[in-house]
């Protein structure tokens, strides 16, 4: 499982596109700091520093969170089934430990993209906002483990690029209408999706990182059943 952790790790990080998303998220989230903390427009906010700190970061998640996960990993698992590397994993470890190492690879580059931004946005605004960062890091557990499972369920590449996209586009615009949303059909949405808690009810995480768990032995049951 470490090695899995490792190739898939480092294969996220050395990519021109993680590159050029890292770069996006930290800019935006720095500019985004420095405006909030200068502009009169957020001078109520700005007192607070628990909404300037990772305001930026929070809000690009938010928005593009979602896409970028999925566009990035939405092969995970199928691109070693195509290409016919996913016997000699399992001939050294088991299938469990497959999904699993792909799914800490995941997370693991998210939160060091996270994590990046969160110490450059914390020395510019001179504040330490930790548990707004452990939201975060639930929040792209809950996208990693959706990720591994598309990359199970659908076996074709090229199928799953497409679904990743929509899905990525998706997402966040349910998420957000049902977070505002008096309807009870649409409302009902925020319980499932983490957009809700991460804006209003942060407790309600802990049922995000449930749902992780879920999609995460999801991913475990189909693969183990897969034909390989």
């Amino acid at each position: 499982m470490k090695g899995i952790v490792i190739r898939e790790f480092f294969g996220l990080m050395k990519g021109i596109k993680s590159i050029l998303i890292i770069l996006f998220i930290t800019g935006i989230s720095v500019l985004s700091a420095r405006y909030m903390s200068s502009s009169s427009l957020f001078a109520e906010e700005a007192s607070n520093p628990e909404t300037t700190a990772l305001a930026g970061l929070s809000f690009v998640l938010i928005l593009f969170g979602a896409l970028f996960v999925f566009t990035l990993s939405h092969d995970a698992v199928n691109r070693d089934i195509e290409l016919q590397r996913i016997r000699l994993l399992i001939t050294k470890t088991s299938r469990t430990s497959v999904i699993a190492g792909k799914f800490v690879a995941i997370w693991l580059f998210w939160a060091a993209v996270t994590m990046i931004s969160f110490v450059i946005v914390s020395a510019i605004t001179r504040t330490f906002v930790i548990h707004e960062l452990l939201y975060l890091w639930v929040y792209l557990a809950f996208l990693a483990s959706l990720c591994v499972l598309l990359s199970t369920l659908v076996t074709h590449r090229t199928y799953s690029v497409i679904l990743s996209v929509l899905a990525g586009i998706a997402m966040p615009i349910i998420g957000l209408w049902s977070a505002f949303s008096q309807s009870s059909p649409v409302a009902a949405a925020r319980y499932v999706l983490p957009y809700y808690p991460m804006a209003e009810q942060p407790v309600l995480l802990l049922v995000t990182a449930v749902e992780a768990g879920l999609a995460l032995a999801a991913a475990v049951m189909l693969f183990r059943r897969k034909e390989l």
